[in-house]
This record gives C-alpha cells, sequence and structure tokens, in this order.
C-alpha cells in the first residue's frame, strides 16, 4: 500500500471514530436528560433548583425552608394534604415556587394521580390582575423554556387556540386559570386552587378590603373545586393583619395544616411549627421548625443588618406581620403572651404528671372556675360568646396559681333546635346529630360537666341575665353555682389591672390550639375585632382576686400581715366558696 493509500485510509478511520465518539456523547448527553428528569419529577425542590435559570438571572441558593416549602406542596400533589396555608416572609421564593414551578412540575410528572401529571385543571388567585397575569406569564415563559421542553416537550404542548395572557391550557387538557380578587368567578373551577398574596401590603389596615377578600375567599374554596373530595386548597401570604385571610381561615372550624415560618425563630411569640408527616420524613415524625430559639431562617441571605435595616424602615407592627408571621395590631400588647406561664411536658414532669400527645394532666385543682362573656344579641353577627375554665392551685412553693383548661368562642342562639332520631341511626350518630344543634345553654352546661366545674361566673349584662337565669332554671341540681359579675371600669382598665398576675408568673396555659387563640386575642387586645375571651380571663382574674385566690405581689403582703392576726379555719379552697370538693 503506497504511502498516499495509507494516508487515506488513516483519514477514514479517524473520520469513523469521531462520528462514533460523537453518537457515543450524543448517547450520553440523552441518557443523562433520562436521569435528570426523573430527579427533577421525583423533587419539587430539585425541580426549582433546575429551573432557577430559566427564571432567574440570580445564582441560586439552598435553604431549608423552601426545601420545606416545596415537601408541603408535594404532600399537596400527592393527596396527603387538601387544605394548606403556608406564612413565608417575603423575597424568599413563595411566588416562584408556588405560583410559577409547581404547576410546570405537577405537568411534567410521568406519574398520573388526581393532582400529579398535565390533565390537572389549576385555579391561580392573587389579589389583583396585574399580579396573576404576571404570574402566570412567568409560568408559561418557564413551560416554552429550552430546559424545561428538553425534558418534558414530548409529553405535551400548550394548545395555540386556548393560550391567553389569563388562561392557557395543553394538549392533555390541562390547564392553568388566573383570576383575581378583583375578577369574576363565574363559570370557574379547578381541581387544584392556589392562592397567593390575597391581600394587597398597602391597603391590608382597610377593614373594607380584607372584607372583600375574605367573601371571595369563601366562594373560591368551597364552590369552585371540582371535586370536593379530591381537589385541594392552598393559601399562601405574608401575614398583614390579625384578621388577615389567614387569620379568618384558621378561625374557622375547617382543618387546615398550618405551615408558619418567621424570619426570626422566637420561643415567646410562636409556637412551633407542626404540620403533618412528610412524603420524604426520614423518621416518620411530623415536621417541625427545625431551629433554635434566635435562629434566622436565611442568614446567608437576611443577616442580622438586613433584618434590622427591615425593621427600621417597616416598623415594628409591620415587620411583626411580614417577616415574623405574627401581626400584631397596634396599640395592642397590655397583656404580653411572654407573660403567660407555658405548662408542658417539662413543667407536667416537675409535678410527677404527663403531658404528651397520648396523655395529657393538669395540676389537681382545689377550685374550677368557668367565665362566661355573652353575646348583646342572638342577630349580632359579629359578636361570639366565649368562656374560659380556669383551675386554681398551688405550685411547689405553695403559691396560688390559675391554670387556663379549656376555652372556646361560639356564635349561637340562647336555645338549640329540638333534634329527634331518624330511622337507621345508631345512638353515637343521634348524639353527635344532637350536639350541633345545641344552643349556648346546652353548650355551657356540657362543658361545666366535663371539666367538674364549681363556680360560673356570668358577665351580668342582659343577656348573661337570661343566659344565667335558664342555666339555674334547667340545671339547679348540678354541682356549679352561677355568679353573676357586675364589671367596673372600661375593658382596657381591667386588662391592665390584671397584669401584675401575669408578671407575679401566676397564669399558666397549656400549648394547645385553644389555648393559643385565647392567648392571641390577649396579645393584641385592645386593637383586636374580637375581644370576648380576654373579658373572660379578666373577669375570672378579678374575681378570683377580690376572693382572695389568687394575690399579686402587694396583695400577698397585706395577706400575710393579716393572716398573721387572724386565721380561721379552712379545709379547701372549694369549701370557702360554698361547694363540694
Amino acid at each position: 500500500m503506497s504511502t498516499a493509500e495509507q494516508q487515506a485510509f488513516q483519514d477514514r478511520l479517524d473520520a469513523l471514530a469521531r462520528t462514533v465518539y460523537d453518537e457515543a456523547q450524543e448517547f450520553a448527553w440523552i441518557d443523562q436528560i433520562a436521569v435528570d428528569r426523573a430527579l427533577y419529577e421525583e423533587s419539587l425542590y430539585e425541580f426549582v433548583k433546575g429551573a432557577w435559570p430559566s427564571i432567574d438571572p440570580a445564582p441560586w441558593q439552598d435553604n431549608w425552608a423552601i426545601e420545606a416549602f416545596c415537601e408541603h406542596l408535594e404532600a399537596v400533589t400527592l393527596g396527603q394534604i387538601t387544605r394548606l396555608i403556608a406564612n413565608l416572609p417575603p423575597r424568599c421564593c413563595k411566588t416562584t415556587v408556588a405560583s410559577i414551578c409547581w404547576p410546570a412540575w405537577i405537568w411534567a410528572r410521568r406519574e398520573r394521580l388526581y393532582l400529579s401529571g398535565p390533565q390537572v385543571r389549576l385555579l391561580c388567585g392573587s389579589y389583583n390582575d396585574t399580579l396573576s397575569l404576571s404570574n402566570s406569564n412567568s409560568c408559561r415563559s418557564l413551560i416554552y423554556s429550552p430546559w424545561y421542553q428538553r425534558h418534558w416537550g414530548h409529553r405535551y404542548q400548550i394548545k395555540g387556540d386556548q393560550n391567553t395572557k389569563s388562561n392557557f391550557e395543553n394538549t392533555e387538557r390541562g390547564a392553568r386559570i388566573a383570576v383575581s380578587v378583583n375578577g369574576s368567578l363565574l363559570g370557574l373551577g379547578g381541581d387544584l386552587i392556589v392562592v397567593d398574596d390575597p391581600h394587597n401590603t398597602e391597603s391590608a389596615e382597610s377593614d373594607a378590603e380584607r372584607a372583600r377578600a375574605i367573601r371571595w375567599w369563601r366562594e373560591i374554596h368551597s364552590t369552585r373545586l371540582n371535586q370536593p373530595k379530591q381537589s385541594a386548597v392552598v393559601l399562601l401570604m405574608q401575614r398583614l393583619h390579625a384578621n388577615d385571610l389567614t387569620g379568618y381561615t384558621l378561625d374557622s372550624d375547617e382543618d387546615w395544616t398550618h405551615l408558619c415560618i418567621p424570619m426570626t425563630y422566637d420561643e415567646t411569640q410562636h409556637r412551633r411549627c407542626v404540620t403533618v408527616v412528610l412524603p420524604k420524613s426520614d423518621d416518620g415524625e411530623v415536621f417541625m421548625d427545625p431551629r433554635g430559639q434566635g435562629e434566622l431562617m436565611w442568614e446567608e441571605r437576611f443577616g442580622p443588618n438586613e433584618i434590622e435595616a427591615e425593621k427600621k424602615a417597616l416598623g415594628p407592627y409591620m415587620y411583626s406581620g411580614r417577616y415574623q408571621q405574627s401581626p400584631h395590631p397596634a396599640g395592642g400588647g397590655i397583656i404580653r403572651r411572654e407573660w403567660w406561664m407555658p405548662w408542658d411536658a417539662q413543667e407536667a414532669a416537675r409535678y410527677d404528671l404527663e403531658w404528651t400527645a397520648h396523655r395529657k394532666e393538669f395540676p389537681a385543682c382545689e377550685l374550677v372556675v368557668a367565665s362566661l362573656d355573652t353575646a348583646q344579641g342572638e342577630k349580632e353577627e359579629n359578636d361570639f360568646n366565649a368562656l374560659t375554665v380556669w383551675g386554681v392551685w398551688e405550685d411547689l412553693n405553695k403559691n396560688k396559681r390559675a391554670m387556663l383548661m379549656y376555652s372556646w368562642a361560639v356564635r349561637k342562639p340562647l336555645h338549640g333546635k329540638e333534634v329527634t332520631a331518624k330511622q337507621g341511626e345508631s345512638e353515637d350518630e343521634f348524639k353527635a346529630r344532637r350536639k350541633e344543634a345545641w344552643g349556648l345553654v346546652d353548650l355551657v352546661a356540657d362543658t361545666c360537666r366535663r371539666y367538674k366545674v364549681r363556680v360560673l361566673l356570668i358577665e351580668a349584662k342582659s343577656r348573661g341575665q337570661d343566659v344565667a337565669n335558664e342555666i339555674i332554671r334547667l340545671y339547679a341540681r348540678e354541682k356549679w353555682r352561677v355568679v353573676l359579675v357586675n364589671p367596673t371600669k372600661d375593658k382596657v382598665s381591667r386588662a391592665h389591672s390584671e397584669v401584675p398576675l401575669f408578671v407575679d408568673e401566676a397564669v399558666f396555659a397549656p400549648d394547645t390550639t385553644w389555648a393559643e387563640a385565647t392567648i392571641s386575642q390577649c396579645e393584641g387586645f385592645p386593637k383586636v375585632e374580637h375581644d370576648d375571651l380576654v373579658d373572660t380571663v379578666t373577669q375570672f382574674l378579678k374575681w378570683a382576686r377580690e376572693n382572695h385566690l389568687l394575690l399579686r405581689g402587694d396583695e400577698m403582703s397585706a395577706a400575710i400581715t393579716e393572716d398573721t392576726t387572724y386565721q380561721p379555719h379552712q379545709d379547701s379552697v372549694a369549701q370557702q366558696y360554698g361547694v363540694s370538693g
């Protein structure tokens, strides 16, 4: 073979080698896409990280809170959560994750469930059209991006005849529809409803604006679900007011999972965030905020200097709501949250008692007192009837203390409806239905029985007198006695009068949902919309002080002096107040 022929042969070998190499590289690239696709479909958090360059030119920063948020949205997709509220600080990717990436991720998933796959129809709302349309366009842009099309372009395409600013559909019958608080919902519905920022930060203080958002919310989350048993509703927002949409929803009777992540963890202001067991949980335990006291959520982005700057710019009221997810109404805070002494597992253990998910024990109480505040009339829709139950007990140092044992606030008529058993109905079903029909008198009596109340305090206003008369008439043989209380001074003055008991660490409360409602209302008083629970708290504490069950520091000194001169025989607090132990 001549030299020229040898060279030609070598050139053909080199060309063939390059072709084989290029094809191998191409196959490797295709294989890598398949690997990445599987990773992204399995984890919304990994999907967000992969999509980030197609959304934002800034570099991606990992953060545990965003990952936790993504995992909660995954639980919604898998049907493990059907009602979710997520409160996160501003500028923490909430909208990017939930309104832009999540719909695109749902449509990308190979696994088809009711809320997984390109067939899912989403109804996505915000406080105005501009924000709703902006989120819709950003989601559409992500779907059209080369990155997304490279991985999932074969799964579906956006339909050309259903591709507008507010509504786009895909070839698998899925849809993303943008709505706003100002817009109409007529004829619209979704498998998944996502409400992102329902309040404008500039107008959240307006009662009328909040009421309008609440009216819209009632319709969208109750009448616009395609399949009420399978469809899900997700509310995403930063807290802006004590009576914003989160506050309204958490006060309702519905069962909501609540993911609440403040910028700075503060045990004196917030209960630890506990939601559900997440799909990727390693230990099978419910999710909890992993931080300790004072730890920041995202120090790499929001460090101490940045946080102080935001506090200065917004003021303590707005900062507390938007960043701490704990809106304190301006002018409130007569009774501070941190003054309530916690009754938890650690405190119960000091008394050889148990306070766990399986068993909850209060200390032995010498007297149990219920304090009732009644609405002015049955037709006043904004008024609640509220009741708190208190136990008087001695701590390890023999000091008298008050324990909040139970509380509720309801709107009910004086008497309920008569209920008769239905044919074939079980006894338990009948009892449950009859309980739902109870009036105020029935509910008060049931609470007094269950907690072994011995004294029932009722404010002596018009409706209170009626309630007292009916309870005495119907339950004269019960072990409690009714005491009508005539309030003196105004509500604010009464609250200030009881502050020393809190400062003296004389008032305890357990870590429960109903106790949290009472503490939160007291914390915001007098600027909260409703103060019915506050009235029951101050009514009991004032009565207990006047009857020497609980004493402030100055009153304790006077009592000690009195005891050195005269001390009558007394077996128990209960006997002192004319009731049997």
